[in-house]
């Protein structure tokens, strides 16, 4: 008889929004081989309402059976860092991890059962839980926050964001101890970030799960039109990103010609507050704000990927090999996914107008780069999902 796998998550697991809610359901598909898989969403809202029946409709195709809360707190973040709050740091939402504490509690998980607990609030709720339990590590929140304060200075606001990053020093220099308590109770530990391992693998006993991204083969229908895509599940998590599209990559398609035969796309939602010079970018006729679907996952040709952020594993280049895109990134990215190599199996270089130019050849001359395709596939043979669900079967089979 099959163990019961509880597989605990903010949002439900699915094959169409992208990131985490991708590596998951493929992950899940390949684990119920082994046991029987109930998924328990403990952040309702972390979709907006179009995505949730559609994840709850695919769930029950594949007959996985999922629970969630019902009702929860509005306060769900963690309040920004303010010179009031800095000398009492808190990695986490009290009200979060209690109501998640009770919702769990009611499910009367029995101790034989597995909880595969993915994310901070969850992990900490579980901590305590009499069961076998597995935490899958979210991208490590010190590391987010020095990265995107360190890539978003410039020579107006240098002074006072290098004061909030000594800030950040100081209000992170105890997070890693806290990541190494609420998993201490844990049996396995994982990060699917090799970056991040390299980060906190003297503090945790913890190894490196393989990125679950599989391989689907798709026709590219031909079309004059090459469609360029930045995506993300919010744009407030690459304004420098965005910047470096508008302000570097849109002059260059001009001045060589290429405007029109180019299509520039955000693939992310926009929130009502953001700052005035991103407004204006939104604004400009040859920038295209898309929904994420289907049509955009067909149409596009390559992802720009500019920015030197290597925290997490960065699945949406994974997810570009998945869909035989292009790829154009910084070298930086190398420490996420150590397969990449430039002009093997994508274009990269830490100098974005090199980066540039690369891309202006690769319009110009798209058939001669066609190789970079069968690369980019062949980089996720060490991605697979049953590779991944092979690597918790072996470790569970020697803790059990």
């Amino acid at each position: 008889m099959k163990k019961n796998l509880y597989f605990i998550d903010q949002g439900l697991p699915n094959s169409f929004s992208g990131g985490t809610a991708l590596l998951s359901i493929n992950l899940i598909k390949e684990l119920r081989k082994n046991y029987n898989i109930i998924v328990i969403n403990t952040l309702k809202n972390f979709y907006n309402t179009k995505i949730i029946p559609k994840a709850e409709k695919e769930l029950r195709n594949h007959k996985i059976k999922f629970v969630g809360i019902e009702k929860e707190s509005k306060n769900i973040h963690l309040k920004n860092i303010t010179i009031f709050n800095f000398f009492k740091p808190c990695y986490f939402n009290h009200e979060r991890i209690s109501e998640i504490k009770l919702f769990i509690n009611k499910l009367k998980i029995k101790k034989d059962d597995i909880i595969l607990c993915l994310g901070s609030n969850n992990i900490a709720a579980c901590e305590n839980l009499d069961a076998i339990k597995i935490a899958l590590l979210e991208d490590i929140q010190d590391q987010v926050q020095l990265y995107r304060t360190y890539l978003s200075i410039n020579k107006y606001n240098f002074l006072k964001k290098t004061i909030k990053l000594l800030m950040l020093k100081v209000y992170f220099s105890k997070y890693h101890n806290w990541l190494k308590k609420i998993t201490n109770n844990y049996d396995l530990i994982y990060t699917y970030s090799p970056f991040d391992y390299s980060k906190i693998k003297n503090k945790i006993n913890l190894s490196i799960l393989p990125c679950p991204l599989d391989l689907k083969n798709f026709k590219k229908k031909k079309k004059k039109i090459f469609n360029i895509s930045m995506f993300s599940s919010s744009i407030t998590q690459d304004f420098n990103g965005v910047r470096l599209l508008h302000q570097k990559l849109l002059p260059n398609l001009k001045k060589n010609g290429l405007i029109n035969l180019v299509k520039l796309n955000l693939v992310m939602n926009i929130p009502k507050k953001i700052p005035i010079d991103i407004s204006k970018i939104l604004s400009d006729k040859d920038i295209h704000v898309v929904e994420f679907n289907k049509k955009i996952l067909d149409d596009t040709d390559l992802l720009f990927y500019p920015t030197k952020y290597p925290v997490g594993v960065r699945s949406k280049i994974l997810h570009a090999f998945s869909r035989s895109w292009f790829v154009a990134t910084s070298t930086t990215i190398k420490k996420c996914i150590p397969e990449l190599e430039d002009d093997v199996n994508c274009l990269m270089s830490n100098n974005l107008d090199i980066l540039i130019d690369k891309i202006m050849y690769l319009i110009k001359n798209r058939k001669q780069k066609n190789y970079l395709l069968k690369n980019g596939e062949k980089v996720l043979n060490n991605y697979l999902p049953y590779k991944s669900a092979q690597k918790i079967f072996n470790d569970l089979e020697k803790i059990i």
